[in-house]
């Protein structure tokens, strides 16, 4: 019985330890897990993803508001783009613009009611990876894409890839291994080399 209570007490002990350099190690590794931690996070939130024109006639106010939505869950927003003549153009315009997912939406009007079809297009490869209708009055469709658009095509959105950027970083220096001297060779300062 003692030995068992021996047992648990030196594992106490190790974790009460009062050696410096048992307590320094310990800090600095959790120091350097949270700074490799806060490097990535600046690296994530700088996703770019473009929000499409939607066409329509009323249909700029839902358009920003969808800019909107994007942004505010860290991703930087280019709405600049026109519309894509056809969908094999994704891939080189998410490559040339650094874009990670393009937003489109078909947007069909009919009276009072509107109805809204989105894809998410993954940049690197231009496939859809995201799908969502939403339908309902003009005065009220605002408010559900205020309240579902991030739930149905978040998921989609933050898993989007961007192609691999064009621009090479700079190359590491070179090494040279020379190898070992040639037995012919002649040395400048002994002459040449005798066998």
């Amino acid at each position: 019985m003692d030995a068992s209570r021996h047992g648990s007490s030196s594992h106490r002990d190790c974790l009460a330890d009062n050696d410096p350099s048992t307590w320094l190690a310990v800090r600095f590794a959790l120091f350097v897990a949270l700074w490799c931690a806060a490097l990535s996070l600046p690296a994530l939130a700088a996703s770019r993803v473009s929000v499409q024109p939607f066409g329509g006639s009323e249909t700029e106010p839902l358009r920003k508001q969808v800019a909107s939505i994007v942004g505010k869950h860290g991703f930087r927003v280019l709405t600049s783009l026109s519309t894509v003549s056809g969908t094999s153009q994704y891939p080189g315009l998410a490559k040339d613009k650094n874009l990670s997912a393009f937003v489109v939406a078909d947007v069909v009007e009919r009276g009072n009611r509107v109805s809204l079809s989105f894809l998410i297009w993954q940049g690197i490869d231009g496939s859809v990876i995201g799908r969502w209708e939403v339908a309902g009055p003009k005065k009220k469709i605002a408010r559900r894409l205020a309240k579902e658009f991030w739930k149905r095509l978040g998921p989609a959105i933050a898993k989007a890839i961007a192609p691999p950027s064009g621009i090479l970083p700079p190359a590491p220096p070179m090494r040279i291994n020379a190898g070992t001297p040639i037995a012919d060779s002649v040395n400048p300062i002994r002459g040449p080399a005798r066998p």
